[in-house]
């Protein structure tokens, strides 16, 4: 998260009127959800673990969390084999294999096309057939003397060597040409797979940055093969043929949201994006831009325009459809401050604006008594914290879901400047948690 690097009150006055009802909403909060101990999820809540799974490693996606958090609550849960487990924010799959694993069917939606042929790929059932093709053309694989045209990126030309850019192109063409629907799909996911490897950039915060030691790849055809060979291993390892549904899309939207009105959901489990003002969108350029998902720069505007308000970086709608006098006093107050982008105050309110709308759909489709997991992270302004979970769960019980639990599943890291304003009473909100809610 970004911050100024001084901490000042624009509005002193106002500052000084708002403080004793934010620490009031605080207080009321804390009263009325208390936070169970949820240490046995610190571990869980990241995607450390999936590096080394089969098929959940092919990528390494930033925001994910494992694979044994999906199994731990299923296997808790036990819910009906006859019903669909749901991941409305899926990312690349996780919450899909992992249930596909363990005899699921399952939904995912996300609106960045990279996750979504990430989960396709990785919860396809590969026929024998299909698998012969993909061993065949690694076997036979020789770099072409035509390469992809991409469009025009300055990001991409940036980010690699002229020699690098080549062979990538190079490869994008052989790619490009491949008939079979997911024998394509499956040499894509390879080969944005290994752009972090070869780029002169690495993915930083909310951005990209360059490397400090850039070292070349020896071969990068080789490097791509051997990824590809990788891959075909763990498919024949892991190669379950329960029922997965990708959907690109929101569910915040209803046009999306009707495309799986007639399947049973008997579990939800996700991780929204966190109200820290992360752009997906900028941190994935290269992999849009290489994967074909973009010709230009204002193709990014029809995937943020569907992303959840976590952002500040592009043009976003301002309008409230569900008021919330909680969040909005806590806008105000960070309003009073100079941090550092002016839409903060206006993507906090409309970050739990789409979160109430995400829930509001989600009970129309959850059957009687199915839980839903949501694992988040509070956030800070100037000071000024988010107490993420807990309004999460305070909008829960406004729409009629019984809020179970809130588990803190582990401490994050808070700067002296966050915690300036409030006293050690508050320390603990900064935190990663888990939120259980049930369908009534």
């Amino acid at each position: 998260m970004r911050t100024s690097n001084q901490k000042i009150i624009k509005e002193p006055e106002k500052f000084e009127s708002l403080y004793p009802q934010y620490k009031k909403i605080l207080d009321t909060l804390i009263e009325n959800f208390k936070v169970s101990d949820g240490s046995v999820f610190a571990q869980l809540v990241n995607f450390k673990t999936n590096k080394t799974t089969p098929k959940h490693s092919w990528y390494d996606y930033k925001q994910g969390y494992s694979e044994q958090l999906v199994k731990y609550i299923l296997n808790s849960e036990n819910p009906s084999k006859d019903n669909y487990i749901l991941d409305p924010f899926c990312g690349v799959g996780t919450t899909n294999l992992a249930a596909q694993t363990m005899g699921y069917k399952s939904i995912g939606f996300d609106i960045n096309p990279l996750a979504i042929l990430a989960t396709e790929v990785k919860t396809h059932y590969f026929s024998r057939e299909e698998i012969s093709k993909i061993e065949t053309a690694i076997a036979h694989f020789s770099l072409s003397s035509q390469s992809d045209n991409i469009g025009n990126s300055k990001v991409v030309s940036t980010s690699f060597t002229p020699e690098t850019l080549d062979i990538l192109l190079k490869i994008k063409f052989f790619i490009e040409h491949i008939e079979d629907q997911y024998t394509q799909k499956f040499f894509l996911l390879a080969l944005v797979s290994i752009l972090d490897d070869c780029s002169l950039k690495i993915k930083d915060g909310n951005g990209l940055k360059f490397k400090k030691n850039f070292s070349p790849l020896p071969d990068l055809v080789k490097h791509f093969l051997n990824k590809c060979k990788n891959m075909i291993a763990d498919i024949k390892e892991v190669n379950h043929s329960k029922e997965s549904i990708s959907i690109f899309g929101s569910m915040i939207l209803n046009e999306h949201l009707s495309k799986i009105t007639d399947k049973k959901i008997g579990l939800c489990l996700f991780s929204p994006p966190y109200a820290n003002c992360f752009d997906y969108c900028e941190v994935y350029k290269l992999e849009f831009w290489i994967g074909g998902f973009v010709r230009n720069y204002d193709d990014f505007e029809k995937f943020r325009s569907l992303a959840m308000r976590s952002h500040v970086n592009s043009k976003f709608n301002h309008s409230i459809f569900h008021t919330n006098n909680k969040v909005d006093l806590i806008a105000d107050i960070v309003s009073t401050f100079n941090v550092w982008n002016k839409n903060i105050p206006d993507m906090i309110r409309g970050y739990f604006d789409d979160m109430f709308e995400l829930l509001k759909n989600l009970k129309q489709i959850l059957t009687k008594e199915a839980k839903c997991y949501i694992v988040v992270a509070n956030s800070g302004y100037k000071g000024i914290l988010v107490p993420t979970d807990l309004l999460i769960a305070d909008i829960a019980k406004k729409l009629g879901y019984s809020v179970n639990n809130v588990f803190c599943a582990r401490k994050i890291r808070s700067s002296s400047q966050q915690m300036q304003c409030l006293k050690d009473d508050y320390n603990n909100l900064m935190r990663e948690s888990i939120i259980e809610i049930q369908n009534k």
